[in-house]
C-alpha cells in the first residue's frame, strides 16, 4: 500500500519525537550527538500537536510514520502558547542539568536546553512576511521519492484554507540540500531573512506548481 498523508494527532508523538532527532543534524540523524534525545522534538515537533494556532500532517506508510509537515497559522499566537503552557515545564525539567555534573551533558544537548531557556522569538522582518511558519522532515527511506513536495503541498493548501497567504520556515544553514529543496519549489529569500530562512506566498506556490 502506498503511504497516505493523513492529519497528525496525538498518537504519532513518538513517531515525531523519533523522525525530529533522526534528522535534526543538517537533515541527517542526530543520535550520536545527545544524551537526551528527546530534546530536538520538545523543540521542534511536539508543540505543535498542543499549541494554539497550530497543524500537522503526518506520512503515513502503513501504520509507520515516516515523516511531517507541522506548524502555526500565527507564530506570535503560537509563541505566546508556548511561553505559558510549554516552556515552563521544560525548563523546570531541564535547566538545572546545566549545573549538574552528574547529568553528562553533550554540546548538543547543552545548545538545546539553552534554546528551551530562552526560546528565539520570530523576527519583525519574518513577521512582516508572514505570519504562518512550517517545519518538515522525512526518513531517509522515504526521501527524493516525491513526499516532500506532496507534504508541502498539502500545507500549503492547509494555509490557504484557513486563509493565510505566506508562509515561511527555517533551516540549519549547513543543509544547503535541503535549500536546494525549498528553492526548486519556489521558497526564496526574502528582506531582512536571516540565514536559513526562506519563504512562499500562497500565490506563488501556485503558480510554480502550474
Amino acid at each position: 500500500m502506498a503511504p497516505i498523508i493523513r492529519p497528525a494527532t496525538k498518537a504519532d508523538l513518538s513517531a515525531l519525537s523519533n523522525i525530529c532527532l533522526l534528522t535534526a543534524n543538517a537533515g541527517t540523524s542526530s543520535e550520536h550527538l545527545h544524551s537526551h534525545p528527546a530534546l530536538p522534538g520538545l523543540i521542534y515537533a511536539l508543540p505543535y500537536l498542543s499549541l494554539e494556532s497550530t497543524w500537522g500532517f503526518v506520512l503515513d506508510n502503513d501504520g509507520e510514520v515516516v515523516g511531517y509537515t507541522l506548524g502555526a497559522f500565527d507564530t506570535r499566537k503560537f509563541e505566546e502558547s508556548a511561553e505559558a503552557g510549554w516552556w515552563p515545564s521544560l525548563r523546570t525539567r531541564y535547566a538545572p542539568l546545566l549545573q549538574d555534573s552528574d547529568a553528562a551533558l553533550t554540546p548538543a544537548d547543552k545548545v538545546y536546553i539553552n534554546t528551551i531557556i530562552t526560546f528565539p522569538r520570530a523576527s519583525d522582518a519574518m513577521m512582516a512576511f508572514a505570519p504562518a511558519h512550517l517545519h518538515i522532515d522525512i526518513l531517509p527511506s522515504h526521501q527524493r521519492q516525491g513526499w516532500g513536495r506532496k507534504l508541502i503541498a498539502r500545507a500549503m493548501e492547509n494555509l490557504k484554507e484557513n486563509d493565510v497567504k505566506s508562509v515561511w520556515l527555517g533551516m540549519d544553514p549547513k543543509n544547503t540540500e535541503a535549500a536546494a529543496f525549498y528553492s526548486r519549489l519556489g521558497f526564496r529569500k526574502f528582506e531582512g531573512a536571516e540565514e536559513g530562512i526562506m519563504g512562499i506566498t500562497v500565490h506563488e506556490w501556485e503558480e510554480h506548481a502550474v
